[in-house]
């Protein structure tokens, strides 16, 4: 459990571009001003894929994942008419809890820094930076003696978890 959100922590913060209600969009066709991201996965591999929905500068739907397993590895947006990397800048504050009863585990990370760039086709000079809020649910099975197992190793219930990132920041395009 503990690498699942050490994976998420690392990833929400390279995605730290997601947010899907922020306050200022920017007109259709403007080079520059908030950039929103909000990435969902119900994976619990190691280096899953985001779905990613971006709003603002610019509109789109594709993914996002991990350029390599590292717990630092920038994540690469692919969209339609390109793709950019997003890189943590700052760590974020990380809390969580498990409910003793129903093992059901809740963490969260808020306030990581990310920058975007490398971009190609379309988002080729992309430049940015901004921050993003992860939350990971899921349930995690319980021990033989009916605690909930909170190993490293533990492994959330097929079909309990999900993992959302809302991200923002100013964004700009040439």
């Amino acid at each position: 459990m503990a690498r699942i959100l050490a994976k998420a922590a690392a990833l929400l913060a390279a995605a730290a571009g997601t947010a899907l209600f922020t306050a200022g969009w920017s007109a259709p066709g403007d080079p520059s001003g908030t950039q929103s991201f909000v990435l969902t996965t119900h994976s619990t591999a190691p280096n899953p894929v985001y779905r990613a929905v971006a709003s603002g500068v610019f509109s789109a739907t594709g993914t996002m994942q991990a350029t390599s397993t590292a717990s630092d590895a920038p994540l690469k947006a692919t969209f339609p008419s390109g793709t950019f990397l997003l890189t943590q800048t700052s760590a974020g504050r990380q809390t969580g809890s498990i409910n003793p009863s129903t093992c059901a585990a809740v963490y969260t990370v808020t306030g990581l820094g990310y920058k975007i760039g490398s971009g190609t086709g379309s988002y080729s000079g992309i430049t940015g930076s901004g921050t993003a809020n992860l939350e990971f649910t899921g349930t995690l099975p319980k021990l033989s003696n009916g605690k909930c197992d909170e190993s490293s190793t533990a492994v959330p219930i097929a079909g309990t978890a999900t993992s959302v990132v809302h991200a923002s920041g100013p964004v700009t395009l040439p």
